[in-house]
């Protein structure tokens, strides 16, 4: 393990340089621009160098003793390893302690070698992508930030501060997908993915409440080792002490069990934060921002957190069953839902925003069946392959003058080769090809087998729903081949469509700065390959494309595996299903590779040689391919229900509140008291005769009340 002083510059360093976007009209863009890149790239390949180390069992701390934490969990003998750096004291309210610590296991290094390394990457890129937009600075100072944010919450030390890093990451993307702030679109996207998050954050935060209720504790230290050792607890306001595995809790009518009631509602704010089914629709929208961007929150930061999040939390998960059955149903409908959407868009970042949505799913019935280190070697692989696609993505809308209609493109091959390679190993990386019971095949390969073989070992054993995520993920694997391969054909093969389109009508769907940017208003429209500082990255990660999978293969999933993650994840003595998938059928190995070249196979032969196929299948506008251009209608469905309905129900209560509440209340008084005195201040005519008549009677009424009393005539 790195020395303190530089997991400390790993961690703390990005967020520092982020300030210097405070200041760049003193210091200039470029030194802002140079600081946050030169940082984020040297904190990444500090972080690589630390993974490979732990790979290469040289993983021992060179720090301080006294900060080294080894715990052995009772039921497994399993050393837990972890190094603790706590920064200063926090939170200290009673029974309620929590530390500012940055917390280093394996599982955070892996977080912080893809955080950083896929984010030093993108700003590098990003000096070429954004060179023409006049707010460089606030850029790069927002991609640090956020960068930040990120290694914020993998090294938090307990629920709160990870809460910290949660919010963080959720306010640093609200930033920079509507950095382009003067369009529409991007507003209402940053406005959308900052709802639709606050909802899951809602779950995450009653589970922590719920954590802490039940553990009277926030650190992950002791709320984790309890359940491993199924330790007795006394939540608050109880009396009595109970094992945490059998803890019941009474609400209303039922009792519930605490796991599952802290799984479930933990599991929620994963699904905001990740993009899973009925809290997915903000991860398209997202496409508002610019490339570089998307390929940060898809690859190595926003989008993986409710990943991470789930293995991080094994412990729980390991000894719930509604709440993994939950994960596990969840990520499989994600998984098939979100390919089936991507086989009809038309826009290239939009595809792949939904690959992206659908390779999540897979992480998460993974998880959800207990193989908590095939869906973390998923979300390793795929930050490589991701961020390629959408970096490989960002070159084609650079050379293409900001175009991202894949029906306005074709035939770029011949004009950006470079993009093109590198769109190629990123779409064979992501389709999973690759030969079983050999190590052939790109980083996909390795880590999407190694979740199907476990799901259906899992489903084998009777794991809730892994039956039903083997199938869906299977078919997912269809799809994903062929839209990728329709991505592959339909933007750098057939017919130059772009050559009619040079114009660039309103019906394109441009970058919100290319209003601004000089390209878009140059006549001559031919494509072009990227500078070299976007070339670059596009290259490094299409090494990690094709090499991540066969090399870290045995670290994450196979022999090694458990010297690997120390501890860091943790599976139940009768969970077996990461072994039991080397012993599943023979087909369920081949599967995959069937799927994938028929998936292959009909793209080709629907976009390749007969690239007029599925033009009339969209153009027909069949149910099945409106369904899925159209998301499935989801946003039209919040629109009409939740959208219109909360509008609704508000214009209700603020008529209620207007009409009944006030108009009895505070303005019903204030109109009876002017309508009173209205009628009082007519009988101040100034007359002394009217006056004498008032007095006059008010005297003869208060005789009259004073003999009545007084007995009257007896």
């Amino acid at each position: 393990m790195l020395p303190d002083i530089l997991i400390l510059y790993i961690v703390l360093a990005p967020g520092l340089v982020a300030l210097t976007g405070l200041v760049h009209k003193q210091i200039g863009d470029k030194v802002v621009m140079g600081l946050t890149t030169a940082v984020v790239l040297s904190a990444g390949a500090l972080s690589l160098i630390q993974l490979f180390a732990y790979v290469a069992g040289l993983g021992g701390h060179t720090g301080t003793e006294e900060h080294h934490a080894s715990l052995v969990a009772a039921t497994t003998g399993m050393e837990i390893k972890q190094h603790v750096i706590t920064l200063m004291p926090w939170i200290s309210v009673g029974e309620f302690q929590a530390n500012w610590a940055i917390r280093v296991d394996t599982l955070s290094i892996v977080m912080m070698a893809v955080i950083t390394g896929v984010s030093g990457l993108v700003h590098l890129y990003s000096w070429g992508y954004m060179s023409e937009d006049p707010h460089k600075a606030r850029f790069f100072s927002y991609l640090s930030l956020f960068t930040f944010m990120m290694l914020m919450l993998v090294t938090a030390d307990n629920f709160i501060q990870l809460f910290f890093g949660w919010e963080g990451v959720g306010l640093a993307s609200y930033l920079l997908i509507g950095f382009w702030y003067q369009n529409k679109a991007p507003n209402d996207a940053s406005i959308k993915a900052f709802v639709t998050n606050r909802v899951g954050d809602f779950g995450l935060a009653l589970g922590i409440m719920a954590v802490f209720f039940v553990f009277r504790s926030v650190e992950f230290g002791p709320v984790l080792d309890a359940v491993r050792n199924n330790a007795a607890v006394v939540p608050v306001g109880f009396t009595e002490a109970a094992p945490v595995r059998d803890l019941v809790i009474p609400f209303l009518h039922w009792n519930l069990n605490a796991l599952e009631v802290i799984g479930v509602l933990l599991f929620i704010g994963a699904m905001g934060k990740s993009a899973q089914f009925f809290l997915h629709v903000w991860l398209p929208d997202a496409m508002e921002g610019p490339t570089p961007v998307s390929a940060l929150i898809h690859a190595a930061t926003m989008v993986t957190a409710g990943v991470y999040l789930v293995c991080l939390l094994s412990p729980i998960y390991e000894y719930t069953f509604y709440a993994a059955g939950m994960i596990t149903i969840v990520g499989a409908v994600t998984a098939l839902y979100a390919a089936t959407v991507g086989m009809a868009q038309n826009d290239i970042k939009r595809v792949i925003a939904y690959s992206t949505c659908s390779q999540l799913g897979y992480m998460f019935f993974v998880a959800g069946v207990g193989a908590y280190e095939a869906a973390m070697f998923h979300l390793f692989t795929h930050a490589f392959f991701k961020a390629l696609l959408f970096l490989g993505a960002g070159s084609v809308i650079h050379g293409m003058h900001h175009e991202q209609d894949m029906r306005r493109m074709g035939g770029l091959a011949k004009f950006m080769p470079l993009t093109y390679a590198a769109m190629m190993i990123g779409t064979i990386a992501i389709i999973g090809l690759g030969i079983p019971h050999t190590r052939i095949g790109f980083a996909g390969f390795f880590s999407k087998d190694a979740i199907l073989e476990s799901t259906f070992a899992a489903g084998q054993s009777k794991v809730m729903f892994g039956q039903v995520a083997f199938w869906f993920g299977l078919i997912a694997a269809f799809l994903t081949s062929f839209y990728s391969w329709r991505l592959i054909y339909m933007t750098f093969h057939g017919p130059k469509t772009w050559e009619a389109h040079d114009d660039h009508d309103d019906h394109a769907h441009e970058d919100a700065h290319a209003a601004d940017d000089a390209h878009s208003h140059t006549h001559d429209h031919t494509p072009h390959e990227s500078p070299l500082v976007m070339l670059v990255p596009l290259g490094l990660l299409s090494l990690g494309a094709i090499f991540a999978g066969v090399y870290f293969y045995d670290a994450f999933v196979d022999g090694n595996n458990e010297a690997f993650w120390a501890g860091a994840i943790y599976r139940a003595a009768e969970n077996h299903v990461l072994h039991d998938r080397h012993n599943v059928p023979e087909w369920v190995l081949y599967a995959p590779l069937v799927v994938t070249i028929a998936g292959f196979l009909i793209a080709t032969f629907t976009y390749y040689f007969n690239r007029g196929v599925g033009k009339r299948v969209a153009d027909s506008g069949g149910p099945l391919h409106s369904l899925f251009y159209n998301k499935w209608y989801f946003d039209e469905i919040y629109q009409a229900t939740l959208i219109k309905g909360s509008a609704m129900l508000g214009n209700l209560f603020w008529k209620a509140d207007k009409k009944i509440i006030d108009g009895i209340g505070p303005d019903g008084v204030v109109a009876v008291t002017k309508a009173s005195a209205g009628r009082l201040s007519k009988m101040h005519t100034g007359y002394l005769y009217h006056y004498a008549f008032v007095i006059i009677g008010a005297a003869l009424v208060f005789g009259g009340i004073l003999w009545l009393r007084a007995g009257g005539a007896n």
